[in-house]
């Protein structure tokens, strides 16, 4: 009897579980197209001339830029910037991408996505 009891329990906890991961899926994958629909691929000679100015820096001589993209602020969003985000390889193959906003701050740890 305590068996019964323990494995109905145990069922309504993985119901209970996939319900609820269930309710959570649309909501992420609407924030990920979101974040998408504010991602524009643009190229270097677009770039705002300070964010250009770190690019050229002796730290990123070394590097070659590879995708770069405008995201926008979400709508609604409080004090909200554009950023740029970049990729860049350098010539060991090692990849990684910097994120900046229209000044060249590094923009990486302030949450404005």
């Amino acid at each position: 009897m305590k068996k019964a009891t323990f494995l109905a329990a145990a069922i309504a906890l993985l119901g209970f579980t996939s319900i609820d991961v269930n309710a959570q899926a649309p909501q992420a994958a609407h924030q990920a197209q979101q974040q998408t629909d504010n991602k524009e691929k643009i190229s270097k000679e677009q770039l705002p001339e300070p964010v250009k100015a770190v690019l050229d820096h002796e730290a990123y001589k070394e590097w070659t830029v590879g995708d770069i993209f405008k995201v926008k602020p979400v709508e609604g969003a409080a004090n909200a910037k554009t950023l740029y985000e970049i990729s860049l390889t350098n010539k060991e193959g090692q990849t990684g991408t910097i994120l900046l906003d229209e000044t060249g701050k590094d923009a990486s740890t302030e949450e404005q996505l």
